[in-house]
């Protein structure tokens, strides 16, 4: 398998206004990317990416926030997926197309030894999905305001 380049760093938040706020106007860092309904913004910084995922609550009330994954990209998703399987990695989500409404890239997670999350991806299109439209200082206030 060749890895292209590292195509983001995941993290997770239980509120995505606060963390696109932090890094978008306090860092003052592009997005360069989202997928507005699944709750995933990405960030630019320098050749890769910061992704944003909301998340819920995690198991029993506690909330989930920080390291979520490292993603590589990669030629082919479906031929790396092949050959390291053959190498006795075991995926956790086989190559499928995300968003599942209209696919822009291929993906497949598996863990290392150690339990850390590396996913596959195979950009379709182009290389992150095309950012919202850009949102005024009223709408990011509104969003604060809801978010506390």
């Amino acid at each position: 398998m060749r890895i292209l380049t590292t195509h983001h760093v995941a993290l997770s938040t239980h509120d995505l206004a606060r963390l696109r706020a932090f890094y978008t106007e306090t860092l003052e860092l592009p997005v360069v990317g989202e997928f507005p309904r699944h709750q995933i913004i990405f960030i630019g910084v320098g050749s890769t990416a910061i992704e944003l995922v909301e998340e819920g609550l995690a198991p029993a009330g506690g909330r989930r926030s920080g390291w979520d994954h490292l993603a590589w990209e990669v030629a082919d998703v479906d031929a790396a997926y092949a050959e390291l399987s053959a190498r006795g990695v075991s995926f956790h989500v086989v190559p499928e197309g995300f968003p599942p409404e209209a696919p822009t890239m291929r993906i497949a997670f598996f863990r290392d030894p150690d339990g850390n999350v590396v996913e596959l991806i195979q950009p379709l299109v182009d290389r992150y999905p095309a950012p919202a439209a850009p949102r005024t200082r009223s709408m990011r206030r509104a969003e604060r305001v809801t978010s506390t």
